[in-house]
């Protein structure tokens, strides 16, 4: 988002009925503006000191927005670094550092520190619109569970100007700030009917009749509960069940599946180096198998015991093989070649067979 364009919203692009008293905030915001700086390093110091300060959710939001909006400058210098899928702990680290960021920085670290604060809170990523024209880039912003709702948060839009007699973006319900701005996600519009990415570049503030009914309030009950790549395939699916996407929703579904392929990638690796150890435990284990054979099987020990040496070998032969053939049906696009250790594992597995039967042979002579 253009700074030119942020200055022009700021100024003419006031929500209806969200302009809100100073005094309402007055007290909230003097106490939060004057937290030391040596206090404000990290957002676990912020927090710290807003938890410190204020006994209510609301007073705690306001403080944390608060404090970002004034403290927190717009830069323009680095606008075309917005990276909506780096790492949250970077976003945050850096541009609080500087004192310095663009839309993603502004959310990550508002975000941050109301979780740090106790309450629900997410970054969304998606688009905005504004004089009745669509974004090209992407934007940034975030949402707080507060009074058992969800309200909408984008402190870029009031960075600097938090002082004035309206915070237009602050607290704004869903119903209102889908006027202006459109997530990837459709999850994250906070409606009970959202609305496709075609109505919102059409300039509609409702979802169409045909659309059916989201529990959103469920939805993201459920997506708390589930692993990461659960979240990413089912974020993929909403998004792709929204409508014709925009270049830059076809860019975060692109995104989504990089994503993926990492979570694939990285479980295949933990899969792969997982069934290597076990060899490298089995090999070990026969290993100390023929030692003992080949000392006469001296220091005798009842013969259970040492049947039970080439047992153990081949439950670990299983298990790597287990765990190659799981990341043979992996979905990730840049599989693992499991051969080579395939073949060793066989190599081994045939040997402790043929140990067993020599064993077996051994035992009926020595009776």
């Amino acid at each position: 988002m253009k700074f030119s364009a942020l200055i022009f919203i700021i100024f003419f692009y006031a929500l209806p009925g969200k302009t809100q008293s100073l005094n309402q905030y007055a007290q909230t915001d003097r106490i939060t503006l004057n937290i030391p700086s040596s206090q404000t390093n990290s957002t676990a110091n912020i927090a710290a000191y807003i938890n410190s300060n204020f006994n209510t959710d609301s007073k705690k939001v306001r403080a944390a927005y608060a404090w970002v909006a004034n403290n927190i400058k717009y830069d323009a210098a680095h606008l075309h670094r917005v990276i909506l899928n780096e790492d949250h702990e970077e976003k945050v680290t850096w541009a609080l550092a500087r004192k310095k960021g663009v839309c993603e920085n502004f959310a990550a670290i508002f975000t941050d520190i109301c979780i740090k604060c106790g309450l629900r809170s997410y970054n969304v990523e998606g688009y905005t619109r504004y004089n009745g024209s669509v974004d090209k880039s992407g934007h940034a912003w975030s949402a707080v569970f507060l009074n058992n709702n969800w309200y909408l948060y984008d402190p870029t839009w009031d960075a600097g100007f938090i002082t004035q007699p309206a915070t237009n973006y602050f607290q704004v319900p869903p119903p209102e700030f889908i006027q202006s701005h459109m997530p990837f996600d459709p999850m994250f519009q906070f409606l009970d009917y959202p609305l496709t990415y075609d109505e919102f570049s059409k300039g509609y503030s409702q979802a169409g009749k045909s659309t059916t009914y989201f529990n959103y309030k469920d939805s993201i009950d459920a997506n708390e509960k589930v692993p990461l790549l659960n979240q990413y395939n089912a974020a993929s699916l909403r998004i792709e069940k929204n409508g014709s996407p925009t270049p830059n929703v076809a860019t975060r579904l692109k995104q989504l599946r990089m994503e993926k392929e990492i979570i694939y990638q990285d479980k295949d690796a933990d899969l792969y180096n997982s069934a290597v150890e076990d060899y490298k435990l089995a090999i070990g284990n026969f290993k100390a198998f023929l030692a003992y054979r080949n000392n006469g099987f001296l220091p005798a020990r009842p013969m259970n015991e040492t049947e039970a040496m080439l047992d153990k070998i081949l439950k670990q032969v299983t298990g790597a093989n287990n765990k190659l053939k799981e990341v043979n049906l992996s979905k990730a696009v840049l599989a693992l070649n499991t051969g080579d250790v395939e073949k060793v594992l066989g190599d081994l597995e045939t040997k402790v067979k043929e140990q067993r039967v020599f064993l077996k042979n051994y035992l009926s002579t020595t009776k």
